[in-house]
This record gives C-alpha cells, sequence and structure tokens, in this order.
C-alpha cells in the first residue's frame, strides 16, 4: 500500500530521529530533530519516548505498522528482529478489531510486518499470551495486543490481573536466568508470570491513543515493564507528550483521506432534525448515482440513553419515527447498541446491502468504521451531554480516500437537536477537538463557506518555475544511474563495526562529552538459526532488505557476495548475530556508492548540456495548508501561506516590503508538495521561497537558521542550486539566506 505524503514525512522524521539517538541519546536527539524540549519526567533519560500525533482517519495503525519495522530495524538491532512487542490499544473494541487485522496474513497491516520479518511474527491477544513459549519469544517478532485496563495493577494481591499472576505455562522462560532486579516477585518469590516475560524481552511499547494513559498509574505500569523504547499514536496528546511528529487535519483533507469540513445544522425539535438529515441522505445519494461514484450514503443516527422517562428521545422512538412518520422501509434500518447488534455479518459496503440508517447511543464510539457514513443526527438535546463528541469520526472517512468530483461529496454533515446553533457548535467543536480536528473544519450550513486551510492565488498571472531536465521530461535519480550501472564493479572500502560479540551480549561503549552511554542489556536469547546461518542465508537476507529499486537483484547479490568476502576478522556467525549492525552499514555504502556514481553522471551530463532548465513545474490555482498564518502578505502568491518559524516570518516580511519594489509576487514553497530540484543524491531538494521579479528573473530562496549554515546538507543544496542558476542564462538565481547575509541578499536582488 502506497503512504500518503504526510505518513512517509512521519517516518522521515522518526528514522531522523532514530538515527540520532542512536548516537546521542533520546533527549538530545528529539531536541536536534523537533527543535523542542524532551519531557524525561515519565520514562526517564534512557529510554526513549515520542508521540505521533494524527487526527482519526489518517491511519495510525498503519504508521505504527511501517514504524516498528523502523525502530528495529535502526535502534533497537540487538533484538535481530525478535521479542515482544507491547501494542496496546484503548478498549476491548478497538483490540477485537486490530486482532483481525494483524492477524489476517491477506490484510495490508500484516503484510507490513510479514515482509519485513520474514514471516517470523507471531500475534496473541492478552489471554493467549499467558501461553506463549519461550521458542515464541527467540524465534520471532511477538506483538501482543492488549487493552490497557488487562495490565493495570490493583493494591491487592489477591485482585491482581492475569498477567501479574503466577503461570506454571511460562516456566521454562526462567530458566538458568539468575536474580535479576527487573522481576517481580509475589509473595511466595515466584516469577513466572507473563508480565516477567515481557520485562525480560525488554519490549517494544506501542500505544494505540496515547492520551488513553493519563493516569500515574497508567505510566507506572508501562515503566514497570522495563520497555526499550515507547511509542504513542494518538490524535490528542496528553500534557507532557513529547509529540515528533504533529500532522494537522488539513493534511488528511489533501491527502482525501477525510471528508472536510463538517457541515453543521442545528433545529430545535428533534423531529426536524431527522426530517433534514434524511433529505441531506437522499440528495447525496442521488449525485452519488448521477456521477456514478458507487456511493449509498448512511445516517448514524445517535438516541438517548434508555431510562423510564417518556421525554427520552429513545432508540425505539427513532425507529418508529423513521418507519412509520417518514415511511422509511425496514430493511434500510440497522440497530446497533450494546443490547442489539443487527450489523453482525453485514458488509455494509457491498452492492446488495439495503442498510441506509444506523440508530445507536454510542456503540459505534471506538472500533467501528464505515466510509459510506456521511451524516450524524444526534436527537438528544445537544446540551444533555450525551457524548455525541465520540462518534463524530466515524463520518469523517473519505471514500475509497478518492476526492469526488462533486463538492458536496467531500463533506460530513451533522443535524443537531439544540436550542441554537452556537449551544450545537460548541458540543461539535468538543468532539473535533477530541479527533484531532479543530473548529476552523467546522461550517454552518447553508452558508456555502469554503474550507478555511483552502486558499487560493492572489494573482491572476500563472506562475512556471523551471525544473532540472533530461531530454523533455525532468530529471530524475534513475536517470544518472541508468541502466548500464553495476553495484558490485564498483570500488569500495568496507570495514566493519560492531560494539557486540559473537555470543550476541551487547559490549557498553562508554563514551564520554555528550554522547549517549548506554544502560547495560541482558544477553540476547539467539535462536540456533543465527548462529548457525550460511553466508548465502545472510545474503539473501540482507538483499532483501536492502531495497534499492534502481539495482538489479543479480547485481547487488554479487555486490553482498563481494564484500561479505572482504570482510576480516569476523566470522559469518558474528555477522548473523549482528545483521542488523551490518544492515546499516551496507545501507550507508551503497547510498554512497550511489552518490559518487550519481554525481560524476550528473557533471558529465551537464558538461555535454543534456541537462536543461525545462520542464516547467506550474502553481496550482488554489491550495490547502497545514496550518494558516494570520499576517496577510501584499506580494504572497497566495491569499495566505503556511506556519513559518520567527526567522522565516521575519525574512519574509523584508521581502514583501516596497523597499523591494521589483519585487512582483513570492511563494512558500511546500515541503514534498510543489517546486524541487533533482540533484545527485536521491532527496529532493525543496527550496523554501520562490520570487518572480518585474523583469521575470526567477528567484530560488533557501533560509537557513545559524546551526545550519554551514554542513553537508547546506552545502549540497547550495551547490545544487547554483547549477540550476547556471542553466538559466541570467534568468535564474539562488540565494541561501540567513541573518549573517540578509542585507547582502537583499541588495543583489533589488538589482534583479
Amino acid at each position: 500500500m502506497e503512504l500518503k505524503k504526510y505518513q512517509q514525512t512521519t517516518l522521515d522524521i522518526l528514522k531522523d530521529y532514530l538515527l540520532e539517538t542512536d548516537k546521542f541519546g533520546p533527549k538530545h536527539a528529539f531536541i536536534s530533530v523537533s527543535g523542542k524540549s524532551y519531557n524525561e519526567d515519565y520514562f526517564g533519560s534512557e529510554v526513549p519516548f515520542v508521540c505521533i500525533k494524527i487526527p482519526t482517519g489518517g491511519g495510525k495503525t498503519l504508521v505504527g505498522c511501517h514504524a516498528t519495522t523502523l525502530i528495529m530495524e535502526n535502534l533497537l538491532t540487538e533484538k535481530l528482529g525478535k521479542g515482544i512487542v507491547m501494542w496496546f490499544v484503548p478498549s476491548e473494541a478497538i483490540k477485537t478489531q486490530t486482532l483481525q487485522k494483524f492477524k489476517n496474513r491477506k490484510d495490508s497491516h500484516r503484510k507490513i510486518l510479514d515482509e519485513y520479518f520474514d514471516n517470523n511474527v507471531k500475534i496473541f491477544s492478552n489471554e493467549e499470551a499467558l501461553r506463549i513459549t519461550k521458542g515464541d519469544v527467540e524465534d520471532n517478532l511477538c506483538i501482543i495486543i492488549s487493552s490497557l485496563e488487562a495490565f493495570r495493577k490493583e493494591k491487592t494481591i489477591q485482585n491482581k490481573y492475569k498477567v501479574y499472576k503466577e503461570n506454571g505455562a511460562l516456566l521454562n522462560h526462567f530458566e538458568n536466568i539468575g536474580d535479576l532486579k527487573i522481576l517481580e516477585k509475589d509473595e511466595s518469590g515466584v516469577i513466572n508470570s507473563l508480565a516477567n516475560v515481557i520485562r525480560l524481552s525488554n519490549p517494544l511499547i506501542v500505544i494505540d491513543e496515547g492520551h488513553k494513559t493519563k493516569t500515574e498509574l497508567s505510566i507506572t505500569f508501562l515503566k514497570e515493564l522495563n520497555p526499550s523504547f515507547v511509542i504513542e499514536y494518538t490524535a490528542t496528546p496528553r500534557l507532557g507528550s513529547n509529540i515528533l511528529v504533529e500532522i494537522h487535519s488539513s493534511e488528511l483533507k489533501e491527502e482525501q483521506m477525510v471528508k472536510l469540513p463538517l457541515v453543521l445544522e442545528s433545529h430545535s425539535q428533534w423531529q426536524d432534525a431527522i426530517m433534514q438529515g434524511i433529505a441531506k441522505r437522499e440528495e447525496l445519494e442521488k449525485i452519488s448515482k448521477k456521477e456514478k461514484e458507487g456511493i449509498r450514503p448512511i445516517v448514524l443516527l445517535q438516541a438517548e440513553q434508555e431510562k423510564e422517562d417518556d421525554k427520552k428521545i429513545t432508540v425505539g422512538k427513532i425507529k418508529e419515527f423513521l418507519v412509520k412518520d417518514r415511511k422509511i422501509s425496514e430493511e434500510e434500518v440497522a440497530i446497533k447498541t450494546s443490547k442489539t447488534n443487527e450489523l453482525e455479518g453485514v458488509d455494509l459496503f457491498a452492492k446488495n446491502c439495503k442498510i441506509r440508517y444506523i440508530i445507536t447511543v454510542n456503540a459505534l464510539a471506538e472500533g467501528w468504521d464505515c466510509s459510506f457514513a456521511y451524516i450524524l443526527i444526534s436527537v438528544a438535546n445537544i446540551g444533555s451531554r450525551v457524548a455525541v463528541e465520540q462518534i463524530i469520526g466515524r463520518i469523517m472517512r473519505m471514500p475509497d480516500a478518492n476526492r469526488k468530483d462533486n463538492e458536496i461529496l467531500n463533506r460530513s454533515y451533522v443535524f443537531a437537536s439544540a436550542k441554537n446553533f452556537n449551544e450545537a457548535a460548541g458540543q461539535i467543536i468538543s468532539g473535533l477537538e477530541s479527533n484531532g480536528y479543530s473548529s476552523k473544519d467546522l461550517i454552518k450550513s447553508g452558508e456555502n463557506q469554503k474550507y478555511e486551510f483552502d486558499v487560493e492565488r492572489q494573482f491572476k498571472n500563472d506562475f512556471s518555475v523551471p525544473m532540472m531536465a533530461y531530454g523533455d521530461e525532468e530529471l530524475t535519480f534513475e536517470d544518472l544511474i541508468g541502466e548500464d550501472f553495476k553495484l558490485y564493479k564498483q570500488d569500495c572500502d568496507f570495514e566493519f563495526i560492531t560494539h557486540y560479540d559473537s555470543d550476541g551480549r551487547a559490549i557498553i561503549d562508554i563514551k564520554e562529552g555528550n554522547q549517549w552511554v548506554r544502560g547495560a542489556q541482558q544477553a540476547l536469547k539467539l535462536s540456533y538459526k543465527d548462529r548457525n546461518c550460511s553466508k548465502g542465508e545472510l545474503v539473501q537476507w540482507l538483499d532483501k532488505k536492502l531495497r534499492f529499486t534502481m539495482i538489479d537483484r543479480e547485481d547487488k547479490v554479487k555486490f553482498l557476495d563481494k564484500i561479505i568476502d572482504g570482510i576480516k576478522g569476523h566470522t559469518i556467525a558474528d555477522l548473523s548475530v549482528n545483521r542488523y549492525v551490518l544492515l546499516m552499514q551496507l545501507d550507508t555504502l551503497i547510498n554512497s556508492v550511489l552518490k559518487n556514481y550519481a554525481k560524476q553522471k550528473f557533471d558529465k551530463l551537464f558538461k555535454d548540456g543534456m541537462i536543461r532548465a525545462k520542464k516547467f513545474e506550474k502553481f496550482p490555482e488554489m491550495i490547502t495548508l497545514s496550518e494558516k498564518l494570520p499576517q496577510q502578505f501584499n506580494k504572497s502568491y497566495y491569499i495566505k501561506v503556511d506556519k513559518l518559524n520567527k526567522e522565516e516570518l521575519s525574512f519574509l516580511g523584508r521581502l514583501d516590503l516596497d523597499t523591494l519594489p521589483n519585487i512582483d509576487f513570492w511563494v512558500r514553497n511546500r515541503e514534498k508538495k510543489d517546486f524541487y530540484l533533482q540533484g545527485w543524491q536521491r532527496n529532493k531538494f525543496y527550496p523554501d521561497f520562490i520570487a518572480l521579479t518585474k523583469k521575470g528573473n526567477i528567484l530560488l530562496l533557501e533560509w537557513k537558521g545559524e546551526d545550519r549554515v554551514s554542513n553537508e546538507d547546506t552545502d549540497y543544496k547550495t551547490e545544487l542550486g547554483k547549477t540550476w542558476e547556471k542553466l538559466g542564462i541570467g534568468k535564474l538565481h539562488f540565494f541561501l539566506v540567513h541573518n549573517v547575509n540578509i542585507e547582502e541578499v537583499l541588495n543583489k536582488i533589488r538589482e534583479l
């Protein structure tokens, strides 16, 4: 499954953090990558603890699967892709849903794990894990999916949950381990509990909906599980979370994942709210049929709790109103409550499915998703604190994650029973925020409002910027490598460096200064095949993990054979035990070889006039921003711009002033969305700003903070920008801008 841009960006940032953590530790890595302070209060200074903020509908579980492979590959390398992952979910409903995904080998989530870990993956519920064997843990990546509640401790021994109790089935895990302080003993000194099996494994902990672990009790039991890494995914981070990545609702909309904005209409009478909701559903279905979208829009109706009160608008009253008053066929109506489940075994996406109305109270709050759900009707007076906010997220997923031609099908709708609009809006906004959205994602029905983060051009004239071109098409990294490249023929020196001995016991490398000092690790439990791997098996494993699409597989295998034959001082067993360390070093080596080869090819093509500034990137008439600045700029190509840091904002203020009358307009160039330069490195370069002068000069402006003015990445971008500049015959200009040279750059711009 191809990742969305924001999902790939999330994983790229996480990988940067992991590589930095391996060098400098969790705190300094977090500060370096995020630019924010790091909170050590929860898990201390040695256990990395980070949060990924993604709104409901953004694919948190999919990102979590990919992140698991990254963490095991780039930081927890001593585990050799084995051991225990504790995957905590907030409820039994989510637990059931996650188990279904992970146990189904045809599901995309399981495929990600199976492909990376060579099908050596076992999935357990916390109940099933009570019978987990020593061989399971030593030979596989064992993912235990559990609700948080199952691991919360009670104060008395009698009330402890099963995970902390003595378990004879687990005795073999504790053979010949000595007296380890990390293990918890009961009153009889017994240690063979599931919790202690997990502690022995030094697990990776994944927390789905991490804000549900707010209590000190939750944090305490997580710490007591002896984690090696803690990562949480949530729409609403708790106070004190180390938010490494924050994805905004507008990014989900731009990637066509969700229906936004949400349109709210309020009515004082609950019958009116239902009638208007029915009318909107019928309108949506007519449009869907006309546009041939294949969507059968569904209404979710939220009733009040069943109580002995004639004034309560119960499930029964709503169904009676739909069937008897509005003449809706009974086969189009289903009830989903804690007592009644008429959706059991029903495929709502099936063409022959008749269901168009689902009545619930809060049974759809978690673990249920159907992108055909477009409309939520809350018939209880919104001020009575019926938990409408808990099911807002159920109507927001976009069918097929694909934007529809008719804008009406790109929105979700709420019809609420309330005294006035403001009363309803307050509760709906609360629901949006609890799902990672904001008040800006809500609009009032009938006002034909546009989504606030969708911004149009401020200037009528089209703006195109020439890209690096090879022939008539844009230059790609693959063009530079070409079909004749042979990796195994390249000359390269490789010295394998590891901090681990052949028994797999971590050797602690005590470093001075600001280098990270790792805590002691226990001896690894290596399986027979780890120690007795053949050269061919190791090469096959490395070949699968080293993904370079531009390199022929046969060529890559020959290269790996040559490299392994040339490694001195290490047996195949050494290399096999340290395969993840070897993998990282080979990945670095191959990237270096490709970059050097691509640079030579680039220089030759450039010298021969084969690389030109020809292919044009045109900026669209409308874009979706992640966050919108309140400031208005006179010369911005778009009405509003994305969020900037203080230094960038200050620079733009200078660029926008009338003191630069030759500037026609400028554009904030968005990372991985707009214009880029492709050079002799695989990653594309997205300059921060692009400006057009009245004489037709195009300026690329890359802003750098003082701490990044001089480094390898900046040097590369500057060289590439100056190369692009040479292609423009005096009309293209590149500037690296920072606090020291800003006046010099502005003076040069005035002359263009």
